[in-house]
Order: structure tokens, then C-alpha cells, then sequence
């Protein structure tokens, strides 16, 4: 079983070179069953409209395997 702070470390992994993340961006994790969702979220200036994530990344909460990456354009 992988721990959050694993999964948060994988998902910055499989997002190298498919994502630009926010430098000290916030990140939001949620266990769903046998999931995990790793979200870097993307904060935008007041009045700006944008995407609210840079990247979200599913990975297996057993193996750490990558699941699927979703990245804002």
C-alpha cells in the first residue's frame, strides 16, 4: 500500500515533461478504493479565468502505477 506522500511524488514523476506545475502550487490528494487522485491544483489571479489544475494523476493505491494524466492546456 502506498502512502499519500508516495503518491504525491509519483504523480510529480509521470508529469515530467507533460506539465508545467505551479513551483510551491498546492496539491489535493483523495483516496477513492483502490485510487488514488493526485491534483496540482493551478491558482489564478483574482479575475482571471483559467484552469484550476495543472495536472491530475490517477495512479493503483497498491502498486503506484499510473492510472491516467489529465494536464490543463
Amino acid at each position: 500500500m502506498k502512502t499519500q506522500e508516495e503518491a504525491v511524488e509519483l504523480a510529480r514523476q509521470a508529469v515530467v515533461g507533460k506539465a508545467t506545475l505551479q513551483p510551491e502550487g498546492p496539491v489535493e490528494t483523495v483516496r477513492e478504493n483502490d485510487r488514488y487522485i493526485v491534483t496540482f491544483v493551478h491558482v489564478n489571479p483574482p479575475g482571471v479565468r483559467g484552469p484550476d489544475f495543472d495536472a491530475r494523476v490517477t495512479l493503483d493505491a497498491s502498486t503506484g502505477d499510473v492510472i491516467q494524466i489529465l494536464g490543463a492546456s
